[in-house]
């Protein structure tokens, strides 16, 4: 990713409101720190931008793994344990590290999704979970960088490595067609083990 991109997205993320953030904190972070706690309290936040997710909320027991440099260094600044990754390499971490990895956000951004669910993988103990956080119809179109828009039957054939569990949604726990068109905080959230 050139650096200007780094810069445009780096100040993205930190466009984010308060309330925005108290949301992030307080309520999204707990529920998915929550889902991945069940397989144990060793995670790997993939795609960990500037803290404001599971990385920043549990700080103890979160690693973050994150592309864009700014963002890193942001992290680094909080003393947040992040490490930066590089696109098709493998992350900095042994195999079998993790008891689950999060993509908060995260997959809507790939056009190959394959590589980083497959170093999820890599990376994952032989009981890990994943926790895969996508947006709904309104938050998808929010971000001109969206690529691909996944609904609740593509997660739940998301990749051969990890077998679907379970799907909610974020903020009212109940999947709705009408909440994922008019509320822009409108998430699924898929939850898989490791295969």
């Amino acid at each position: 990713m050139p650096d200007n991109q780094h810069e445009l997205y780096f100040s993205h993320l930190s466009q984010i409101s308060f309330l925005g953030k108290v949301y992030k904190r307080f309520f999204s972070s707990w529920v998915i720190y929550y889902m991945a706690s069940q397989f144990g309290n060793k995670i790997a936040e993939i795609g960990s931008g500037i803290g404001n997710g599971i990385l920043g909320a549990y700080p103890d027991c979160v690693t973050g793994f994150e592309i864009n440099p700014l963002a890193v260094n942001y992290c680094k600044k909080d003393n947040l344990n992040v490490h930066l990754v590089y696109e098709g390499k493998p992350y900095p971490s042994q195999g079998g590290e993790f008891d689950a990895c999060v993509l908060d956000n995260v997959l809507e951004h790939l056009t190959n999704p394959a590589l980083i669910l497959s170093e999820c993988a890599r990376i994952g103990s032989e009981k890990s979970g994943l926790v895969v956080v996508v947006p709904g119809d309104k938050g998808f179109l929010r971000d001109s960088d969206h690529k691909i828009h996944y609904k609740e039957r593509d997660l739940e054939n998301l990749s051969e490595s990890w077998q679907h569990l379970k799907t909610i949604s974020m903020p009212f726990f109940i999947k709705s067609n009408f909440l994922s068109k008019h509320v822009s905080q409108y998430c699924l959230v898929a939850v898989y083990k490791k295969r």
